[in-house]
């Protein structure tokens, strides 16, 4: 990036979470959150504009009437469902989105969310945009800002961050936005860390925020989850990190600035099976910890291997068993046709989820293909894709040593009426989103565990 920031210049600028899904909750935009700080930090006028808590495209056209902005950040945050049962697409909805800005709005545009860091030259080209930013944007957006409002169009297209360890930026949105997610749901995101180390082959993480763990200062986290509760409104809380238990045990860190701050806010989080012992889980709980998101991924010791996991299915037992005798509701997310996958692995990964008793069980079929991944590199290997692919629109890997039929049928077979067994997952998403615009919180699987047979 060149020049430097000149503080007397002030950008007037917009940032607009381009999101529309609501199952199976909406999600509180945390990353256009704090590109909105950091843009407030350095004294620019922004404005945000929340496609889902302001009213949609039409709500935004007519916001835009007459306005005049030095730029318009578009924030992307998921391309389509990921889930082959259910292959919705997003991309037109956003296609949508900038073309009705560029009707209205003579200004630069800018790409950034985390789904654009995926595959940002694709985007800015379809998109037709005029700037992106790859991975964290509350330093580079800023400063193009000043650039911008100065009258300095950088030749540079695509900027990519470079992680910093220590520099946290408070999320900033307007009381009205964060009370559509408090009304929807009841649940804000909170980040304690970022990046990834890990290197799971079909995973985008890493692209996305880093492979090094960049922590953030515990007491900082709780201060935010108080306020989130108190200022505003907040029912329920979810920990966005990639993973939350990382093999440092930094995040009972978190746990204790949680417990000194007399937490009473219940939350979730997503979590590796691996390394979590029953004292740990036992702090957590004090914490506030109501629920645990397993990233389970795959169930038997070969497709582990086969989508790059560095732990067994042995391990996830030993988690499981001490997080059920906790007696905390937890959740593993399993994909089938990983690498490696025939039916014998089939057979031998649905008696290993049979042992996953008392929890829920959330299974996929094929894995998204994503530029940059191991798992793209196997795809192209195996055949199924030739690579030349743009894959804006959903391709997926299904192992060659069995039909996606037969994997369908003998889930369906295994799982038959249990509630607690979720095939296809997207007709369950559908019951929560009814369940949360009846006033209930949280994710609300765990009330699966309390019921019966369907």
């Amino acid at each position: 990036m060149g020049g430097k920031l000149t503080r007397n210049i002030r950008a007037t600028c917009l940032i607009v979470s381009a999101n529309q899904v609501v199952t199976p909750y909406p999600v509180y935009p945390i990353g256009a959150a704090y590109v909105v700080g950091a843009l407030r930090r350095s004294g620019h006028r922004v404005y945000h504009f929340d496609l889902l808590a302001d009213g949609g495209l039409n709500g935004l056209m007519e916001f835009l009437h007459g306005k005049k902005y030095d730029f318009v950040g578009v924030s992307i945050r998921n391309l389509d469902t990921v889930d082959s049962a259910d292959p919705r697409e997003y991309l037109q909805d956003i296609l949508k989105t900038v073309q009705g800005i560029r009707k209205q709005l003579d200004t630069i545009l800018v790409l950034g969310g985390p789904a654009f860091s995926i595959m940002p030259e694709k985007l800015l080209t379809f998109l037709q945009a005029d700037y992106g930013v790859v991975g964290e944007g509350e330093i580079i957006v800023p400063w193009l800002a000043t650039e911008l409002a100065a009258g300095r169009r950088p030749k540079e297209k695509i900027f990519v961050a470079s992680p910093r360890e220590g520099e946290w930026y408070p999320s900033d949105l307007s009381t009205s936005t964060v009370r559509y997610y408090t009304e929807h749901g009841g649940m804000l995101n909170v980040q304690t860390k970022r990046g990834c180390p890990y290197g799971c082959s079909y995973c985008s993480y890493p692209m996305i925020e880093g492979k090094t763990l960049r922590y953030r200062d515990p007491e900082d986290v709780a201060e935010e989850v108080i306020h989130l509760q108190r200022e505003s409104g907040a029912r329920y809380l979810f920990f966005t990190d990639s993973f939350f238990n990382d093999s440092e045990k930094r995040f009972l860190q978190v746990a204790e600035a949680l417990i000194r701050r007399e937490n009473r806010l219940p939350w979730c989080a997503f979590f590796r099976p691996q390394g979590l012992e029953r004292d740990d889980l036992r702090l957590l709980k004090r914490a506030g910890l109501a629920a645990m998101e397993l990233g389970t991924d795959a169930a038997t010791d070969l497709t582990l291997a086969g989508i790059g996991k560095n732990f067994s299915f042995e391990d996830v037992l030993q988690v499981h068993r001490r997080v059920v005798a906790e007696k905390i509701p937890c959740a593993h997310f399993i994909m089938f046709g990983c690498p490696g996958e025939d039916e014998r692995t089939m057979k031998e990964g649905l008696a290993n989820i049979e042992k996953l008793e008392k929890s829920v069980v959330f299974a996929f079929i094929g894995i998204r293909i994503l530029p940059g991944t191991g798992i793209f590199d196997r795809a192209v290997s195996d055949g199924i894709i030739t690579g030349d692919e743009p894959l804006l629109t959903p391709e997926y890997y299904y192992s060659p040593g069995i039909d996606r039929e037969r994997m369908e049928e003998m889930i369906l077979d295994s799982f038959g009426n249990r509630m607690d067994r979720i095939y296809p997952c997207h007709e369950f998403e559908e019951r929560i989103a009814m369940l949360h615009d009846m006033g209930h919180t949280g994710p609300l699987w765990d009330l699966l565990l309390t019921k019966g047979r369907r």
